[in-house]
């Protein structure tokens, strides 16, 4: 029983940060029967200092979380979690239609395979399959990474409008490696060897020694949805076998989008006739 205890006082006491576990209790109490509240009334049925509450209603305003109800000072959910939402059901649809490609592209290829998005300005890993290989390459899914940096971060870069591309640029281009492109110029040159060549090719720009191949993924409305990418060691992506490895990503990412306008066409064709 003692040792039950402890476990469950090291559970609730755990790795993660109070403020943010408020922050998430204050959006949790908002529903169908609740879709407004007051500091006063919150910190009644959270059990916290009103003053507390009204720094996370605040914060999260600003954030755009919530939103002012009116001039009583009532706050109701605003429109960032429905782009929040929109991210998770559109990934969770390309990851669903994505995924038998993916494992087909790792088994050809022999290396570790990966689906990104834009998200901000960064790019987020949505969806992995690694490879057997003894020594591969691998990312974490949910991580985030600079957009200037590696194949299948360019890629998404490349797509962006160019005002979005010159915002960026401007915000400055970190060496994360010795091999990261960090001149503007030379920088906006590579994207548009992507865009005129539709793919992108990166040695050492993320992680010293690692290679990869990138294409970009449409959508049924011809947008860009996320990058395909394999990865591996650079001795791996030799002169030799590059192109290859290009047709193989090339041909993958075809047959994805392709699936993804018939999902998407299925999905409009089954909603009911207004």
């Amino acid at each position: 029983m003692a040792h039950l205890a402890k476990v469950l006082e090291m559970a609730q006491s755990g790795p993660y940060l109070k403020t943010v576990d408020r922050a998430l209790r204050v959006l949790l109490q908002f529903n169908d029967a609740h879709p407004e509240w007051s500091t006063g009334e919150l910190a009644e049925v959270l059990g916290l200092h009103r003053s507390i509450v009204y720094r996370l209603l605040a914060t999260l305003e600003r954030r755009g979380f919530l939103t002012q109800a009116d001039q009583r000072g009532r706050f109701r959910l605003g429109l960032k979690l429905v782009e929040l939402g929109n991210v998770v059901l559109a990934n969770l649809d390309l990851r669903q239609v994505a995924r038998p490609s993916m494992a087909r592209l790792v088994r050809e290829t022999g290396e570790s395979a990966f689906l990104t998005v834009v998200s901000g300005d960064e790019s987020v890993c949505v969806d992995k399959i690694e490879s057997s290989q003894a020594i591969r390459v691998t990312l974490s899914i949910g991580g985030r990474y600079p957009l200037h940096a590696g194949a299948s971060n360019k890629v998404l870069l490349a797509y962006l409008p160019s005002e979005t591309i010159d915002e960026l640029i401007a915000k400055g281009l970190e060496a994360i490696t010795p091999d990261t492109i960090t001149d503007p110029l030379r920088l906006k040159e590579d994207l548009a060897n992507i865009r005129q060549q539709g793919w992108a090719y990166s040695v050492g720009e993320l992680t010293p020694g690692v290679a990869a191949v990138a294409v970009p993924l449409w959508n049924s409305n011809g947008s860009l949805v996320a990058a395909l990418s394999i990865a591996g060691l650079a001795s791996q992506f030799s002169e030799d076998r590059l192109p290859l490895l290009i047709s193989k990503t090339r041909q993958t990412a075809e047959e994805i989008s392709a699936q993804l306008l018939a999902w998407h066409g299925t999905s409009a064709a089954e909603q009911p006739n207004e």
